[in-house]
């Protein structure tokens, strides 16, 4: 399959577009996961020191959205566009039509369903283009997101023994796969 240009996404109640880079943004978002580490604990990359390693990030995102490597959707209310989190379909293979979701919420959106239509509204669209398998890891002991990827369909394949090193946990997480398979 022939990469394609990735489009920005409407649910109900969320558009999903492009990360934009602003030092702004960085900081709003670097502020939000600083005052809420024991939330963020199973990502790895929650140990973020400063701003800029968030703008380093949104940087390398835009780049990947351009390159078609990657396609980090910024989640944004439909209501009053206040940022929710992102949600990415990443890793993305194009050869063999295969990716990874990965994602993260604002914990004052969480529980709420807003991952569960984000994730949904991804998955359709990269299977709609001929995507034929998308994974999804979650380290077992984060309860949400095994619940959010079971939500949505995903099967769990099994459990990834001792996966990678968490450095916020300061251990080796197991961690569970997930798949979707597009039958279509």
């Amino acid at each position: 399959m022939k990469p394609q240009e990735f489009k920005p996404l409407q649910t109900t109640r969320l558009d999903l577009k492009p990360l934009v880079a602003t030092f702004g943004f960085a900081t709003e978002i670097f502020d939000m996961i600083d005052k809420n580490r024991e939330y963020f604990r199973f990502m790895p990359w929650s140990d973020i020191k400063n701003p800029e390693q968030e703008f380093d990030f949104l940087r390398g995102s835009e780049k990947k959205w351009k390159n078609q490597t990657s396609a980090n959707y910024g989640m944004y209310l439909r209501s009053d566009n206040s940022f929710v989190g992102v949600c990415s379909l990443m890793d993305i293979n194009w050869s063999h039509e295969t990716g990874e979701i990965g994602y993260w919420l604002n914990p004052k959106f969480a529980r709420q369903g807003y991952m569960s239509e984000a994730v949904q509204a991804i998955v359709q669209e990269f299977f709609n283009i001929g995507f034929k398998r998308i994974i999804l890891k979650a380290d077992i002991e984060n309860i949400p997101s095994c619940k959010t990827a079971e939500k949505c369909g995903f099967i769990r394949e099994g459990v990834m023994k001792s996966y990678e090193f968490n450095k916020p946990l300061n251990r080796r997480e197991d961690m569970a796969l997930y798949a979707k398979i597009n039958t279509k």
